[in-house]
């Protein structure tokens, strides 16, 4: 195919390449997921044999290449080929935790206890840089033929890849808010001092959001970049659809108290869907003028109520999370139970945690949100366009999918430290053992600079190269150089305590 000289033909055909996308299914959805799963158990395992061996170099060398390579891999050129890299991970994994049991001697097993519950647990941590990570690649990768086009956003309907991007980071955001973490009633401080206190949070929190959107609508104007209209609208963007989520969440937080949210999100839902069943409402979010500051960001402006509702949701699995941790602090001096298990001839003791109580929760969260989906999807088919309810069903479905798996990798980091933790050939190995790579602890160090650098990554990307026209290997290549560079860049500032306010 000929390269086409026209700067704004080339811009035309770039919008059409991402557009009209129909999605794929829930379940390779889900699949898209797990090789990043996957990685962190074999860089958890290959930690334990190789920690003592790691300088701050070789590990970022390491974890890039075992936990971010195989991501973008299979979001390329192995898409077809995930469950199978899936595979290969964990085979590489079971290797390594059959070479760890033969470094243990277990007659020193079993007096350890597991580590105490603190205010930051790590399953949470990986989440929110796995979201970020996986939109950074999805963000640049989308620009190439290399990427599949049933993984790109969808134009209504239907599920994919890049349509969790947003409503993970509404969950994400949600799982570390305030109204998360508060296990009590916020309003026995008065109205004013809530509303004066919410006003003050989401002020601090909204105008970076606010000037950021500003900043990247007027920049897009300026370079004449692509910009598909249809995802939020002429001036709404991604960034200003979490500042009006902020907002409307403390707004009725103000009101209403935390415990509430349960209830708060299934009624916004509900409302919401009721909305969307209104003749002349759909009528206005499928039209077509733009004339006016309504019309031509209806989409995002729609779509906020239901990532609100999200929000709410994603609140009330925080409070189980940071509820349960706080129960089982309160009561760290009752009677501990251990269970055994046999590798090898090998008899090990580990005792059971508060960890294994919240991953049978979480996976029950899955499970009814699962129906939830299924059930509103043959009533209105699911839409990231329009954030309804069954794109928020949807989304706390692979976000507590995600979530169970990445608490069961914790639960085995923290078996591994106990049966560690008195063998003399493996106590410099056990201070190694953590289910939280470096790469990831920098991302969220500086979670929203690392965004931003990547969406100016992007930029500079498809401003210096025709990405439609690049071939799948060099495809490829730029990709992994482009995470490269930001992950190191991160990496350094989080080696020096940098952290970037905004």
């Amino acid at each position: 195919m000929a390269v086409d000289s026209n700067e704004a033909a080339y811009r035309k055909a770039q919008i059409e390449f991402v557009t009209n996308n129909h999605g794929t299914t829930a379940r390779e959805t889900l699949l898209m997921l797990m090789p990043s799963v996957c990685s962190l158990l074999l860089m958890l395992t290959t930690s334990c044999i190789l920690g003592k061996y790691l300088n701050r170099a070789t590990r970022f060398i390491l974890e890039f290449l075992i936990v971010i390579v195989p991501t973008i891999l299979c979001c390329t050129i192995y898409s077809d080929a995930k469950i199978s890299v899936c595979l290969a991970l964990l085979a590489l994994s079971c290797t390594n935790f059959m070479l760890m049991i033969i470094m243990v001697n277990p007659t020193t097993i079993g007096n350890s206890q597991p580590s105490r519950v603190g205010t930051r647990h790590p399953f949470i941590t990986n989440f929110r840089a796995l979201t970020n990570l996986l939109t950074a690649i999805c963000i640049l990768a989308v620009d190439f033929k290399v990427f599949p086009r049933r993984h790109a956003k969808t134009e209504v309907y239907g599920y994919s890849l890049m349509d969790t991007g947003v409503g993970f980071f509404v969950i994400a955001n949600a799982l570390v808010s305030p109204e998360a973490r508060d296990s009590g009633d916020r309003r026995t401080s008065g109205f004013l001092t809530t509303a004066s206190t919410n006003l003050h949070d989401c002020l601090r929190s909204c105008i970076p959001l606010l000037i950021l959107g500003s900043a990247r609508y007027f920049s897009v104007e300026y370079l004449n970049y692509q910009k598909h209209v249809t995802e939020y609208g002429v001036h709404w963007n991604f960034f200003i659809t979490l500042a009006a989520v902020k907002i409307l969440t403390s707004i009725v937080t103000s009101l209403i108290t935390p415990n509430r949210s349960l209830l708060l999100g299934i009624s916004i839902l509900g409302m919401y869907e009721y909305l969307l069943s209104q003749k002349t409402v759909k009528k206005w979010i499928f039209g077509h003028s733009r004339e006016g500051f309504l019309n031509a960001n209806r989409e995002g402006i729609v779509s906020t109520l239901g990532y609100t509702g999200l929000y709410f949701i994603g609140v009330v699995v925080g409070r189980l999370i940071h509820s349960t941790y706080l129960r089982a602090s309160r009561a760290q001096t009752g009677r501990s139970t251990y269970f055994n298990f046999t590798i090898f001839g090998r008899t090990f003791e580990a005792q059971y945690s508060e960890s294994m109580i919240l991953c049978v929760k979480l996976s029950l969260i899955a499970a009814q949100a699962c129906i939830a989906t299924l059930f509103l999807n043959g009533y209105r088919r699911t839409s990231r366009k329009l954030a309804n309810a069954g794109y928020c069903a949807w989304m706390v479905t692979l976000s507590t999918v995600m979530l169970t798996l990445l608490l069961l990798i914790d639960i085995i980091a923290d078996i591994f430290k106990q049966v560690t933790s008195k063998n003399k050939n493996v106590t410099q190995v056990r201070n190694q053992i953590s289910s939280i790579p470096e790469i990831f602890e920098a991302i969220n160090y500086n979670g929203l600079a690392f965004f931003l650098i990547c969406n100016f990554l992007t930029g500079a990307v498809n401003m210096t190269v025709r990405t439609l026209y690049v071939p799948d290997i060099e495809a490829v290549q730029i990709i992994t150089a482009y995470m490269l560079a930001s992950t190191g860049l991160f990496a350094v500032l989080f080696r020096f305590k940098i952290q970037i306010k905004l």
